[in-house]
């Protein structure tokens, strides 16, 4: 399927892919904390378009969030991006389906293995979570972040 038609595939009322401007290095900033906050476990990974991991892919690199589910539900998203993250920071989930790679690679900054990071993605364009929004939810978050105990112990190699 052409790249076209699978952007177009990726609209819609229900699917909550959110197009935003991803010409800007910084991400936006969000004053509503969303059902599900996405936390900045890893960032500025660079990816690859082979499994061997030499042919790096410019101007992107990966980020690792760890969704803080409140039914606990533990995965944790890789995600492409052209944007400016920091670890600990709270984003919200807004993709670009103007921007996607296929079959791509990364070494995984926890494990230290190298791994198919996907096989088709959108780019990630999250918002950050303001300071005040932060500091107004500060006991929520730490309820959701506690159903992740193994997170603190995450090593970035």
């Amino acid at each position: 399927m052409p790249l076209e038609k699978m952007s177009e595939k990726f609209r819609g009322k229900s699917d909550d892919i959110y197009v935003v401007d991803s010409e800007k290095d910084s991400p936006e900033i969000s004053d509503k904390i969303p059902v599900v906050p996405h936390k900045v476990l890893c960032s500025e990974i660079p990816f690859y378009s082979d499994p061997e991991c030499t042919d790096r892919v410019d101007g992107a690199h990966i980020i690792i969030l760890r969704p803080l589910d409140p039914d606990g539900y533990d995965i944790l998203e890789v995600v492409p991006s052209r944007k400016k993250y920091t670890p600990g920071q709270y984003l919200t989930w807004h993709l670009n389906n103007k921007k996607m790679w296929e079959n791509c690679f990364y070494k995984n900054p926890i494990t230290g293995q190298i791994e198919e990071a996907w096989s088709l993605h959108v780019e990630y364009a999250g918002r950050v979570l303001s300071d005040d929004t932060v500091t107004e939810n500060r006991e929520k978050l730490n309820e959701l972040e506690a159903k992740y105990p193994q997170d603190s112990e995450i090593q970035v190699m």
